[in-house]
Parts: C-alpha cells; sequence; structure tokens
C-alpha cells in the first residue's frame, strides 16, 4: 500500500515512518507538515492511506480528510493524534481507525492490516461470487489434495474428506482458525492477530497463548494429512485456503449475479446452504461486520428470486426471509396471500397466528 503522513510535528512524522517501516506492506510516498502539500500532492500520488494528525496550525485534520477523501476517494484515513475529544468526529468521517499519541506501533498494525483487508476486496460481496485477492506465491494450490469441507453459516463445522467432523484442542484454536480463513489466504500481521483475539492478556501471555494456539492448530491439520495450511513468514500468517471448500463458497457460485435467474433452478440449496449467519453461534467480534454484509446480500438475492419463481417457490423463499427477518410484517401479510392462492388455507391461518403472535410481544 502507498501511504502519505501529515503531521505539523516532525517527530511524529518520523517515528510512523518507523513504525510502517518495521510493520511491512507500507511505501511512505509522502510526509507533510502542510496540509495544503499534501493536497497539492494527493491527486497524483494517490495514497490507500493517510495517517493525519487533528490539531494542526494551517488546517483542522478533521477539515482536511474531507478534502483528501475528495481527492483520494479509496483511501483508508488513519487519524493520529494527542486529543481523545474528537473520536466521534472521526468516525463521523469514516475513519479506519482513531490512534492516540504516542502512537502505540501495535494499534497501527492492526488499522494496516484493516486497511489491507479493506483494500484488497476480502469482504467479498455473496451476490459477486468474487475470490477474494490473493498474491500468487500464496496460494500454494495442489488439484491433487482433496479439500476439507468447511460450514461457517450457522455454526464453524469443519470436515474431513470422508465426512468426520474434525474436534479442536480449544476454543482458541478453532477461533485463530476462523481467523485466518476470515482474511482469504491474505498474509495477517502477528501483533493485529493479537490485538483481535487475545487483547485482554497482557503482551507477554498473549504472545505464549498465541504460540501454543499456532503449534495446536498445526499439530491437528498435520494429524489429517494437511501438513502445509498453515503458513508464516515475515511476522505474518495466512492460511492455505485452496485445500478448504466452504458452504459460502458454492453459495456465492450458486447466487452469481450474471446468472441469478437459471439459478432458481437450484433454490433448494439456495435456501438450505444459508443455515444461519456467519459464525453464528460463535458470537467472533471481528466477524460483525462480515455477517451483516453477507446477511444483507443474502437477502436481497432472495429478494430478486422471489419476482421471478413460480408461487409454490415463492412459499418456500418467504418461510426463508420470515426466517431471517421475523420482525417484516410484510413478509407474512405475502405469504398469507401466496398459501391462499395455492389453497392452503391452513398454512395461511398459521402464518397469521404467528403475525398476531409477533405484534403482541
Amino acid at each position: 500500500m502507498k501511504a502519505i503522513i501529515i503531521d505539523d510535528e516532525q517527530i511524529a512524522l518520523d517515528v510512523i515512518e518507523i513504525f510502517l517501516g518495521e510493520i511491512g506492506g507500507v511505501a511512505v510516498v509522502g510526509k507533510y507538515k502542510r496540509v495544503r502539500d499534501a493536497l497539492n500532492d494527493a491527486v497524483s500520488l494517490q495514497p490507500d492511506l493517510i495517517i493525519l494528525d487533528i490539531e494542526m496550525p494551517e488546517q483542522n485534520g478533521l477539515s482536511a480528510a474531507e478534502r483528501l477523501k475528495q481527492s483520494c476517494p479509496s483511501a483508508e484515513i488513519i487519524f493520529a493524534t494527542a486529543h481523545a475529544n474528537y473520536a466521534v468526529e472521526a468516525f463521523d468521517r469514516e475513519a479506519l481507525a482513531y490512534l492516540l499519541k504516542p502512537v502505540d506501533k501495535q494499534r497501527l498494525a492492526k488499522a494496516v492490516a484493516r486497511a489491507s483487508m479493506l483494500l484488497t476486496g476480502k469482504s467479498t460481496a455473496l451476490v459477486q461470487g468474487t475470490e477474494a485477492a490473493q498474491p500468487e506465491q500464496l496460494k500454494h494450490e495442489d488439484s491433487t489434495v482433496t479439500p476439507l469441507k468447511l460450514k461457517t453459516l450457522g455454526s464453524l463445522e469443519l470436515y474431513t474428506t470422508d465426512g468426520k467432523l474434525i474436534k479442536w484442542r480449544t476454543k482458541k484454536t478453532k477461533e485463530l482458525f476462523a481467523y485466518l480463513w476470515h482474511h482469504q489466504g491474505n498474509p495477517v500481521y502477528k501483533y493485529a492477530i493479537l490485538d483481535d483475539l487475545w487483547q485482554e492478556y497482557s503482551a507477554q501471555q498473549a504472545q505464549r497463548l498465541f504460540h501454543t494456539t499456532v503449534y495446536y492448530l498445526r499439530s491437528m491439520f498435520k494429524a489429517e494429512g494437511y501438513p502445509e495450511i498453515l503458513s508464516y513468514g515475515d511476522e505474518r500468517y495466512w492460511l492455505n485456503v485452496s485445500v478448504l471448500s466452504s458452504d459460502i463458497d458454492q453459495l456465492a457460485t450458486l447466487t452469481n449475479d450474471h446468472s441469478l435467474e437459471s439459478r432458481i433452478t437450484d433454490l433448494k440449496s439456495i435456501l438450505s446452504l444459508y443455515g444461519g449467519d456467519y459464525f453464528e453461534k460463535e458470537h467472533y467480534t471481528w466477524a460483525v461486520s462480515r455477517k451483516m454484509t453477507l446477511h444483507t446480500d443474502y437477502v436481497n438475492v432472495l429478494l430478486r428470486l422471489k419476482k421471478i419463481a413460480s408461487k409454490e417457490d415463492q412459499i418456500m423463499l418467504l418461510y426463508k426471509l420470515i426466517e431471517l427477518d421475523s420482525d417484516n410484517e410484510r413478509y407474512y401479510d405475502e405469504l398469507t396471500s401466496c398459501l391462499e392462492e395455492q389453497g392452503e388455507t391452513t398454512g395461511a391461518k398459521q402464518v397469521q397466528r404467528m403475525k398476531e403472535e409477533l405484534q403482541l410481544s
């Protein structure tokens, strides 16, 4: 990623540049003590990441961020400031992170990792069915290896090729696997992992627990015949996702936007694959954003399918929509109407009772 840093203090510019160099994956293409100089260069530089102070003598960093986003709409903004009272305004401007000075290297690393994820398209929309970008040297694809079956919708379950449910040594072993798979084969900085999975522990305890969990994860996959699924390099970890076949991948294929109308024949598979929200039973906080995105995209797919479906298929779709959004009274009314048209009066009455119970609650 390309980054520019804006701060009226030279030492702050230098410290952040040093940290970025140690974190890796970021090229500092500009350092500025004056906002107007950064604005002049931003159009031609088109940085991926803009790190700036807020209280500067020439121009407030909040207003500067708005102008910079106009010139560089795809850039992610990180505020680094000595003042905590601007946080709400910063996030109103869709800031990626708000770091207090002196800037903590681990928190900066976490923000950089998040920016990398956003800029490389890891949070892929379900209806697009696109594969997240992966560096060629990290794919390790092996067509001779039979992929493990991964379930992520509703709960996290991993199955061997003969259908055996894999047992996790600890809950954190399971979560570390989920976290790395969530990043779709892209390298994740070690300190970003520590901050997301072991934030309640001291740095020393977190490091010890992390390395123990990595050992458990490697041992588990080695025992199943996948010794190279977890890789490490330059203080980053990543999974070889080519040996995993997930329900999300299957669902993305079935709901591909370019052939949605032809997919009405796969309706039962589309409905059955979505067994719940993304890691719903695990309650991983770092997965909330993608969970919401996938849920919204899936509902939109069902609504589009409903427009071209037969009455019989509309009934199945509406039952699923009620399951996903039980507070939406419109779905109950539409389902009642469809059932009545099909002569299913008993079912129609049951749906109306469900609606009445919803209103009473």
